[in-house]
């Protein structure tokens, strides 16, 4: 008699705030298994990982559907007993990369998943998916959804201090590519909100670009947090993907060149300067 299989969540403790209440507001007497515990990152376990029981259509499941597909989660399914799989999700938790050095490893998110299991072939993703009979990927803009399927099953791997989980060169390359987008993708919901009108007359493959320049462009001057690229938007939302090379914008390089202050007062002082024009802008439309 073969296995049933069952369907689980695997949630990201780092995106989804209050997570516990969430499930137990949801599910009432909910299963689940927080993989960080019984390591080293125990300490920080309730922004990381949680595996949770999944019972068809509950109002886990739609709030899943609705609000944390994309970005805080993965659907997975197994045939194997829940405590295996656990196991097996929480060894892949960190991972080694070049020089024996060891990293956590957010392969729960989809945007990172992308850009993993489906580059492998079919030997390496089955070894890495183990027990996991299939995860599933969110549609997006570009392609509907779809199931990452293994082909024949393996047995659990186990945690361990030192990963037995190596990312080569080439797979840290894809998986950094899945890191940009998703960064570009938070800058865009930035814009969206904040100056819609400077995406309004872009498509989708546009939108995306406009975001690639941003972050790029805040990058040649040293910008790079989430927090910092998104003020820097603001002003390639007013002065466009050009800034600050244009010609016109001679004034905000002399403020990113200006060596009595540091690099947060550069930055206040380019959206000072901005708020300024604004101003004058404005006056001379009534004048």
């Amino acid at each position: 008699m073969m296995p049933s299989t069952s369907r689980y969540l695997l949630l990201d403790g780092a995106k989804i705030e209050n997570l516990p209440g969430h499930l137990y507001r949801l599910e009432g007497n909910p299963t689940f298994e927080w993989l960080y515990l019984t390591t080293p990152y125990k300490a920080v376990f309730d922004i990381g990982p949680v595996l949770v029981v999944l019972r068809a259509n509950s109002p886990l499941e739609h709030r899943f559907t609705t609000h944390w597909q994309y970005d805080a989660g993965l659907m997975i399914e197994s045939d194997a007993p829940m405590q295996a799989l656990a196991e097996h999700l929480r060894s892949l938790i960190h991972a080694r990369v070049n020089g024996d050095v060891s990293l956590l490893f957010r392969f729960y998110d989809p945007r990172v998943m992308r850009h993993w299991l489906p580059i492998l072939d079919s030997t390496e993703r089955d070894h890495r998916m183990g027990p996991i009979s299939r995860v599933r990927l969110p549609a997006t803009q570009d392609q509907g959804e779809q199931w990452i399927v293994r082909a024949h099953r393996q047995n659990a791997e186990h945690y361990a201090e030192r990963p037995w989980l190596y990312l080569d060169e080439q797979q840290l390359q894809y998986l950094n590519q899945g890191q940009l987008e998703a960064f570009d993708q938070q800058l865009l919901e930035h814009a969206r909100t904040y100056f819609p009108e400077c995406l309004t007359q872009r498509s989708i493959a546009e939108q995306r670009a406009w975001a690639a320049a941003c972050r790029e462009g805040a990058a040649r001057y040293g910008y790079s947090s989430p927090s910092e690229v998104a003020r820097w938007s603001a002003l390639v939302a007013a002065h466009g993907t050009a800034f600050a090379q244009a010609p016109e914008h001679q004034v905000y390089r002399d403020l990113l060149q200006q060596p009595s202050l540091n690099a947060t007062q550069r930055l206040d002082a380019l959206l000072e300067e901005l708020h300024r024009h604004w101003l004058l802008t404005d006056k001379e439309s009534f004048s």
